[in-house]
């Protein structure tokens, strides 16, 4: 049910009595109290709000969606955007994952307010959603133009042109948000090379996770994160490595770094090199009987693979 706000009376009896329907559960009498109350006061926003919410907790979404519609109207009618009635329809767009719906609704908001950055933001997540990226980093513009000095802005435009299959793009937008924001460079290029690594830019995403390592050398999850993008690219060695690089920084979490190295390199179908990680998985953390189940699991795989397979994997091999 969505949550609700105060609403002021007009004084109207029927009110109560719908008021009371909705108590006992009897939402299509309420209804039709409500649409009494619509016809009869059309200038009271407060009974056509009732009416949205109970066709909505009836199930009966396009009737909802039709009066915060109305709702809608007035609030871009206004010169300062409340916002109420648009902040419920992007929830019922969003919940029943009509993204076109959601794109047409931010954009008749942007265009009734343009310098609003909250409304931009919310057109770029609707066009990603819709499968739009292009629209999208057309929006992140927007906002960048508005507030050039927003590093997250200059994120969500690298995000999109992700999206968009333009990785080079992606990373001059999020070079201008680490110029931005110095300190948190580490935290920008990690969640950079991990979009990278979506979208099948291996290459891109080791140099990039280099970069964060140079910020923050001691971040364990910068060598895991690289460690994962050399598996990627078969260098295995190297980024067996890097696992080690991170027990080595963080011992107490010794057992989940080999358990998650164990299961990268189940994955590729390396499986003795698997097993030999749940051992030290098990050897850091004897209790945790899951190790137990995954080296099993390891060693049965092992007894069915290519022997001549798992030798080759120990090399480290050009993509």
């Amino acid at each position: 049910m969505t949550e609700r706000i105060d609403i002021k009376q007009t004084g109207d009896p029927r009110r109560e009595i719908a008021e009371q329907y909705l108590k006992e559960g009897r939402l299509q009498e309420a209804i039709g109290v409500y649409r009494e109350l619509v016809n009869e006061y059309p200038d009271q926003d407060s009974y056509l709000l009732a009416l949205a919410w109970a066709c909505h907790d009836a199930g009966q979404i396009d009737a909802a969606v039709g009066c915060f519609d109305c709702l809608l109207e007035k609030e871009l009618a206004r010169n300062v955007f409340t916002g109420f009635a648009f902040d419920e329809l992007v929830r019922i767009f969003k919940k029943g994952r009509q993204f076109d719906r959601l794109v047409a609704l931010c954009e008749k908001a942007v265009a009734r307010y343009p310098g609003d950055a909250g409304l931009l933001g919310e057109l770029g997540q609707a066009c990603l959603a819709a499968g739009d990226p292009g629209r999208a980093a057309g929006a992140y513009k927007r906002l960048i133009a508005l507030d050039p000095d927003d590093p997250v802005f200059f994120c969500c435009l690298g995000d999109a042109l992700l999206a968009a299959r333009n990785p080079e793009g992606a990373e001059e937008a999020y070079r201008r948000a680490v110029e931005l924001d110095a300190d948190t460079a580490g935290g920008y290029y990690s969640k950079l090379a991990e979009g990278l690594l979506q979208v099948g830019a291996e290459e891109r995403a080791e140099k990039v996770l280099r970069k964060c390592l140079e910020c923050s050398p001691e971040e364990s999850l910068y060598h895991l994160l690289l460690g994962d993008c050399l598996l990627r690219r078969k260098k295995l060695e190297e980024g067996e490595d890097q696992y080690e690089q991170a027990v080595k920084m963080n011992p107490a979490s010794a057992g989940v770094y080999y358990n998650r190295l164990g299961n990268a390199f189940a994955r590729a179908r390396h499986h003795r090199r698997a097993a030999e990680c749940f051992r030290k998985a098990i050897a850091a953390d004897p209790s945790n009987t899951f190790y137990q189940v995954r080296l099993a699991e390891a060693c049965a795989a092992a007894r069915d693979s290519d022997p001549a397979k798992e030798t080759a994997g120990r090399t480290d091999q050009p993509d």
